[in-house]
């Protein structure tokens, strides 16, 4: 069993900031930087979430859209998402090409990482620590929490393993997540992974890590909190 600092080292945090956001156009416009910009007591939503994440990780990548403004997030690797438009998938696909390909100085490349898309401000480190820890010790392809009675595909944990499955659906014109895990389930249920709600609300008694903001009503609740 790994310690948690090696965890740590083994593990990659993939941030997904170049999606669009209709149901936010006017708000996300106004940033320059879409719903990555948006601002939470103080930082972007790109801060909050970078922050929880890059705490539990030994590496943090940023998929963004091309000539995306974006904060001074320290040492974390901005990629440029390669096809602009196709989905949270492929900037996915884009951010475990780029953990492979870089340079770790000796080290041994990731082998999980940790999933996350910009709109989740109030992501808590605890989460990402727990969701690495199961996926560590289940030895899954895709460790997913359920929360609210859905999958929270883009809070998840994927093995780097899982890129050349990544890349073989979406070249069959195929972008949706959910339908990725339900083919990978099919397959081997043994290599997919769930955890509970319950399991999440140990480490964050709210659920508040997998509050999305995609609503200007969503936007509302959160800045009178």
């Amino acid at each position: 069993m790994q310690h948690p600092g090696d965890i740590r080292q083994a593990a990659v945090g993939i941030l997904l900031a170049g999606g669009g956001s209709t149901r936010l156009a006017s708000f996300a416009e106004a940033t320059g930087g879409g719903k990555a910009l948006l601002m939470f007591q103080g930082e972007t939503f790109l801060e909050h979430v970078a922050a929880a994440v890059a705490a539990e990780v030994g590496q943090t990548i940023v998929v963004a859209a091309p000539e995306q403004p974006l904060p001074d997030l320290g040492p974390t690797q901005v990629v440029g998402d390669s096809t602009p438009g196709a989905g949270p998938l492929a900037g996915i696909r884009d951010g475990l090409r780029a953990a492979l390909a870089a340079d770790r100085g000796g080290c041994p490349p990731p082998r999980l990482a940790f999933v996350a898309s910009c709109d989740l401000p109030l992501l808590r480190r605890e989460v990402v620590r727990l969701l690495l820890d199961v996926a560590d010790k289940s030895n899954a392809v895709w460790t997913v929490p359920i929360v609210h009675g859905h999958r929270q595909v883009l809070v998840s944990v994927m093995r780097v393993e899982l890129l050349p499955r990544i890349e073989a659906w979406l070249a069959t014109g195929r972008r949706d997540l959910r339908g990725l895990w339900h083919e990978i389930s099919r397959d081997d249920p043994r290599s997919v992974c769930e955890v509970t709600a319950a399991e999440c609300k140990a480490v964050d008694p709210a659920l508040v890590s997998f509050i999305d903001i995609d609503t200007p009503d969503d936007l509302q609740r959160l800045q009178s909190r």
